[in-house]
């Protein structure tokens, strides 16, 4: 049961379980990269894995219900589920830019970038999503 009291269908939690497995799946080449290129400065590949993992987890079933919430118009869980969307998928880029301090302007300009790319495609998707919700009932 959703916070309403109504009871979240099966297919809304095939659909939960699907985003965030996929969003899990990044995890794995996003530690790969991390690992690759930003261990030199002092960001531990395995540290950033071990917050990416649950995080990633997290923002997958916060954006799923954030869609919901906005199809369904509850004003009330859209501001609640956008801001664990939100943190859940700043906090590892955050532990890279606290630990990952040595590196040249230029490697934490292209980190930004990445980082702004990423969140842009989220945003994306999720509209993708709203709308075909929306469009599907």
């Amino acid at each position: 049961m959703d916070r309403n009291g109504e009871p979240i269908s099966a297919r809304q939690k095939i659909f939960e379980r699907i985003f965030a497995s996929s969003v899990v799946l990044y995890t794995f080449v996003a530690t790969y990269i991390v690992g690759k290129t930003l261990t030199k400065y002092g960001a531990h590949w395995y540290i950033f894995f071990i917050i990416d993992l649950p995080t990633s987890w997290f923002y997958g079933i916060a954006t799923s219900r954030l869609v919901m919430a906005i199809v369904k118009r509850r004003f009330n869980e859209i501001s609640k589920w956008g801001w664990i969307a939100a943190i859940n998928f700043a906090l590892p880029q955050i532990y890279i830019l606290y630990y990952a301090h040595h590196a040249s302007r230029r490697t934490l300009l292209i980190f930004a970038l990445i980082v702004a790319a990423l969140a842009t495609s989220s945003i994306y998707t999720l509209f993708g999503q709203i709308k075909k919700s929306r469009k599907n009932g």
